[in-house]
């Protein structure tokens, strides 16, 4: 890895207790023995790249940057690559085994053995890259906190610009004229859109959960994509009734693969609640988006990248404030409109003159 006090390239073996042999000088992480596989360059990078020079992001954001980069999204390629080479190592330790029994036995049962694990480590690479397979977080958030958060405000005092690591939480906050409402009970969201102050930027009232939103105002709905946040959706929709609620949530399409999106799945089926299934929103679906939400999967709004994640929140406050589209109406429709405003109506005749002297 790359020193980066002194920025020269050092080995496992000149770092020893995360001290750089070439300068003395002490660095926060090491990509060799922490899980997170970062080292301080890498991690500066990572938090440049979440905050475009512009953005402040949260600790559990940058986690989940971290996650991404560590998995990748490959393709049908990786996984056949994994599969052949799984299956020509398992060839190959068929073969040694079967000369195990020859003079140089334990040297052939000790390359079938080497041979045995390389190919159950390829087939598994291969399992986890399947299609349809759930996304694995190669660390949890605790241990990302512990052995990367807190070794760098170890090392330097603070986090870099940018990271904040507690973000401000606290009733409905924005300006006295607002335009909407945006409704976003996730807290994690919640709070990366207050820290870049979203509600002064586009005059709106960002309310995180549903006793902070005021009357009149549309609202609009930022969710998590999962069975039970739909579920809430309608409940939303529901207790304010009259109200233009636009749902500006994820969409399975958005997050299915080929999509690079984190996909997670409970342990548990979750059971279709029968308001959500009756709904027409849910009859829309595909049968492939209903079918993978009912098989417990499941996308996080936080998992997006920080950029993205303001996009999406930036596009539900133009959803929330243009004009609801007037559907099609039929000829028929159109035609009572018209006479209602005199439109497409002939004035009576007038009456004709009688003739002379017809009296």
């Amino acid at each position: 890895m790359i020193c980066p006090n002194c920025r020269e390239g050092v080995g496992r073996r000149e770092r020893h207790g995360h001290r750089c042999s070439r300068c003395g000088r002490t660095f926060a992480l090491d990509p060799k023995s922490e899980s997170g596989r970062l080292h301080d360059l890498k991690f500066r990078e990572l938090v440049t790249k979440g905050t475009g020079g512009r953005l402040r992001i949260t600790v559990e954001q940058l986690y989940w940057l971290n996650e991404r980069r560590l998995h990748g999204f490959p393709g049908p390629k990786a996984l056949r690559r994994h599969l052949v080479i799984g299956t020509v190592v398992t060839a190959g330790a068929l073969l040694a085994g079967s000369f195990a029994r020859g003079a140089d036995g334990q040297v052939w049962l000790f390359a079938a053995g080497l041979g045995a694990v390389v190919a159950v480590r390829e087939f598994h690479t291969a399992w986890r890259l399947r299609v349809g397979a759930p996304f694995r977080p190669r660390l949890s958030e605790i241990g990302f906190q512990q052995q990367v958060i807190d070794r760098w405000r170890e090392v330097y005092g603070g986090l870099p610009t940018g990271l904040i690591e507690h973000p401000p939480a606290g009733p409905a906050v924005g300006p006295a004229e607002a335009r909407a409402v945006v409704l976003c009970e996730v807290p994690a969201v919640a709070g990366f859109l207050r820290a870049n102050d979203f509600a002064e930027r586009h005059q709106v009232l960002l309310a995180d959960e549903l006793a902070q939103v005021p009357a009149a105002l549309p609202v609009a709905v930022l969710r998590d994509l999962s069975l039970a946040a739909l579920a809430r959706t309608m409940v939303i929709r529901s207790a304010l009734p009259g109200r233009r609620v636009v749902d500006c949530g994820l969409a399975p399409r958005a997050v299915l693969e080929p999509a690079k999106a984190v996909r997670l799945r409970d342990l548990s089926r979750p059971r279709l609640p029968a308001a959500l299934a009756a709904a027409p929103g849910w009859q829309r679906l595909a049968d492939r988006e209903r079918e993978w939400l009912t098989a417990g999967f499941r996308s996080p709004l936080i998992t997006l990248p920080p950029p993205k994640l303001l996009a999406l929140a930036e596009k539900a406050v133009e959803r929330a404030v243009a004009a609801p589209t007037r559907a099609a109406e039929t000829a028929a429709e159109t035609r009572r409109r018209a006479e209602r405003i005199g439109f497409l109506t002939w004035p009576e005749a007038a009456p004709t003159r009688p003739a002379d002297g017809a009296r």
